[in-house]
């Protein structure tokens, strides 16, 4: 991998993960299939990313913190490749950061989990482990997770070949738009026509594209 590479942006359901933890999540509550089908209409361009975002994390109203890590003590759903993938960027002082829209405790789960840098994420609002719920001026903005990106890598002298992307879902776009190289993995929705790259299976894939490639 070339030095100029510094800093690689991850998605996280989909791409880090398997599974779509915060459906998961709303499962505990019965929220399942109301969860899916919303995550559903935004992969289709229906339902803008912050609506769905928000009415899907208030599906987790009265979940506990514990809860949460009973049931990703049970399986962390890791995408095949992702400790390597992770292993490959900490060998190469790439700095790590996690962007989604799952809540904060979840993403905490995984960094610790992995060893990854940073983390930007859902705050829902807390009553001590206990979720209450989620509103729009929980965010900065609708491109909170671009937001959140940019506090994290301004002080970093970068430029755009400094950053990769890695993401699978329109969701993504923003993070692929301030980077030098994007990688579509597994993608959904339309996010592959703004990759520079598009790879399926596992990240296994992406570690020996890195390889060849940068």
């Amino acid at each position: 991998m070339k030095k100029e590479i510094k800093v690689c942006l991850l998605d996280f359901d989909g791409t880090l993960v398997s599974e779509d933890i915060l459906t998961l999540l709303c499962g505990i509550n019965g929220k399942l299939e109301e969860s899916s089908k919303l995550n559903d209409r935004f992969n289709r361009g229906e339902l803008s990313g912050i609506d769905a975002l928000i009415e899907r994390i208030n599906f987790l109203k009265g979940i506990t913190k514990s809860q949460i890590i009973k049931l990703l003590d049970k399986d962390n759903y890791l995408m095949p490749g992702a400790k390597e993938l992770i292993q490959f960027l900490k060998e190469n002082k790439v700095v790590t950061v996690l962007a989604s829209g799952n809540i904060q405790s979840v993403l905490e789960y995984y960094q610790k989990l992995l060893g990854i840098d940073y983390i930007v994420g859902s705050q829902p609002e807390m009553n001590g482990e206990t979720i209450i719920g989620i509103t729009q001026a929980s965010y900065s903005s609708p491109r909170f997770k671009l937001d959140g990106i940019k506090a994290i890598i301004t002080l970093m002298n970068l430029q755009k070949e400094n950053i990769i992307a890695i993401g699978d879902s329109p969701a993504d776009k923003e993070m692929f738009e301030i980077s030098g190289y994007s990688i579509a993995f597994n993608p959904k929705g339309n996010i592959a026509d703004f990759a520079d790259v598009v790879v399926e299976g596992d990240l296994g894939k992406v570690v020996k594209l890195l390889k060849a490639n940068h």
